[in-house]
């Protein structure tokens, strides 16, 4: 067990709509569910990532905030969690923006009817939708990046690569340093990746360490402090995973057994505990597959 000195800190309670800097907000979900961003422009309020679950909650926060609709609509990646309520902002008149990669996987997930089944079982549940919501897949996309200058803000959508899905793509604003990472960080929560590829994300982690970002918007977990070391937090998670994970291969050969050997007790405090089997699970089959 990981002594009391070396336990990593209790995430904050903090949710709903929370200010980062200067007409930009984050909607911070409970318990580690989905963040999102809301940013106020010259013109109509940009949103960064939604889910029809938690609808109701983030336009009560967008209202105390802005009466306006949002005029554009930022995909971060593909899950259900980040996307499903796409079809809302774009009724009401956004344009929405995402990698095609991103698009692809939207199409084949609800093609294959996985879209909505993968969440079933989920707080807040969404057994009530399967078979009953309709994808709405971002209208402009782009491979690598695409600059986005809107109401007097730049936004910079950067493809990253494939680590938790294989559309992982990153918001810059560089004139305000703020960086919304979708699901490639989150903060003192356990991350998942059943899409992903463990192979590619730690290299990712040592991109995203070269923004020079004052704040970072995580996809899960509370707000972190400016100038928080969250990368480093997310690269060090990683990197213990999987050495506890190659460790457990020499042993027990078989991705399966190795990941029931694998505990992060560092960590338990962090919300999702529950994620480290599968992710060492991933992790296994991933460095099985590099070989």
């Amino acid at each position: 067990m990981a002594s009391r000195a070396n336990m990593m800190p209790a995430p904050a309670k903090t949710t709903g709509m929370v200010k980062v800097t200067k007409g930009i907000y984050a909607h911070i979900g409970g318990n580690g569910t989905t963040d999102f961003g809301l940013i106020l422009t010259n013109d109509k309020p940009v949103v960064i990532d939604n889910d029809i679950r938690v609808r109701k909650q983030f336009l009560a926060g967008m209202k105390k905030i802005t009466k306006k609709d949002a005029g554009l609509l930022l995909n971060t990646h593909h899950n259900f969690d980040h996307t499903s309520d796409n079809g809302y902002y774009m009724g009401k008149g956004a344009v929405s923006f995402g990698v095609d990669l991103a698009r692809q996987e939207m199409e084949r997930e609800y093609a294959s009817g996985n879209w909505v089944k993968q969440m079933a079982g989920r707080q807040p549940s969404v057994d009530h939708l399967i078979g009953k919501l309709d994808i709405s897949p971002p209208t402009v996309t782009f491979e690598d990046q695409i600059d986005i200058r809107y109401g007097g803000r730049l936004f910079q959508m950067i493809y990253i690569d494939h680590c938790h899905t294989k559309g992982d793509t990153v918001v810059w604003m560089p004139e305000e340093g703020v960086l919304f990472t979708g699901d490639l960080t989150t903060y003192r929560t356990h991350p998942v990746n059943r899409l992903g590829n463990f192979n590619n994300w730690l290299p990712a982690l040592d991109v995203l360490k070269k923004f020079p970002a004052k704040y970072i918007v995580p996809g899960h977990g509370p707000l972190p402090p400016k100038g928080s070391s969250i990368i480093a937090d997310n690269k060090t998670y990683l990197s213990r995973l999987k050495s506890r994970t190659q460790a457990a291969l020499k042993k027990h050969k078989t991705p399966a057994k190795a990941a029931a050997a694998v505990e992060m007790p560092e960590y338990a405090k962090w919300f999702r505990p529950g994620n480290v089997s599968g992710l060492a699970l991933k992790m296994a089959k991933d460095l099985k597959s590099k070989r």
